[in-house]
């Protein structure tokens, strides 16, 4: 009896709306009243996801309720969108306060651009509001990648001459190069190759993909887990400029023309490229270096690049 009065007592604190029962909500997941009240004020479309995500999140679910409550009602559907999407691992550890200036930021610089009001609401909400693309670490790179990069992708005037001089200019500032043995890991954060100064083709992409998307331009992860001749696998960038077209990281060219282009475009059914999505997906992105992982949505593009 003592136990269940003790139960009941904890619950009363926890959903109390004393400023002094705060602190111990953090030992405490929330509770199904809490996690209703949150669910009802996200777009209906995002409203059953929230749910499963929430009830997933554990303790950090307090989290991500702060940051239903207090985010801006105009970028409440990025809001749902991402927390509707987020891996497990990211609804048990993102804070609201790296949630919230990400979203911030993300909608901010599509007004800053001349191209920002062309890019359709689905293709924002894939390619250029997430915080992350595969199964890197999570940095906060989207206010510093602005900074460094917004005026040479205002300067280009055009999302395609934007990506090719920050192609450029990104890999030559922040001096990282490709090198398959001196990069310390294959998925390398924005933060881990800066430091290394090396970083795969995974890691170039996934530079590249952050450094594009802090600045308006939608962009994601492309990858064949094996070329059709068996010489190997790559990784590189995607970006929409009305529609979907490629580059090489860290190698500055024309769009839709690389190293690659003749092999990609030999590739089969046995041989399939797929695309990065943030957006859930029946697909899983293959990462030779961590097959097992399944989270990553993906969408397969090999017709893309057969044509």
């Amino acid at each position: 009896m003592r136990k269940f009065a003790l139960i009941i007592f904890i619950l009363l604190l926890i959903n109390a709306p004393c400023s002094w029962a705060e602190p111990l909500k953090e030992f405490f997941s929330p509770s199904a009243v809490e996690i209703s009240k949150a669910v009802a004020s996200v777009p209906l479309d995002y409203q059953s996801d929230v749910l499963s995500a929430l009830k997933k999140s554990g303790k950090n679910g307090w989290q991500l309720i702060h940051a239903i409550k207090a985010v801006d009602p105009q970028e409440r559907e990025g809001l749902a969108f991402l927390v509707a999407n987020m891996p497990d691992r990211d609804l048990r550890a993102l804070k609201s306060a790296f949630i919230l200036e990400n979203l911030r930021l993300a909608y901010r610089v599509m007004n800053e651009t001349s191209w920002g009001k062309d890019i359709p609401q689905a293709i924002f909400l894939n390619n250029i509001l997430p915080y992350a693309t595969l199964n890197e670490r999570r940095d906060n790179w989207r206010r510093d990648f602005y900074q460094r990069f917004i005026k040479i992708a205002l300067e280009s005037k055009t999302i395609d001459r934007a990506v090719i001089a920050l192609n450029k200019y990104v890999f030559d500032t922040l001096q990282v190069s490709y090198n398959a043995t001196k990069r310390p890991k294959p998925d390398q954060s924005p933060y881990e190759s800066i430091k290394a100064h090396y970083a795969s083709c995974t890691g170039l992409s996934i530079l590249l993909t952050n450094a594009l998307r802090s600045v308006g331009i939608p962009a994601r992860i492309a990858a064949i887990p094996m070329w059709a001749d068996n010489s190997g696998n790559h990784t590189w960038v995607e970006i929409w400029d009305g529609e979907w077209h490629y580059t090489g990281a860290a190698e500055p060219a024309q769009l839709d023309h690389a190293w690659f282009t003749v092999k990609a475009s030999q590739t089969d059914a046995h041989h399939p490229i797929f695309a990065s999505s943030f957006k859930k997906t029946s697909l899983s992105f293959p990462m030779r270096w961590a097959p097992r992982l399944l989270y990553v949505p993906a969408v397969d593009v090999t017709e893309d690049y057969k044509k």
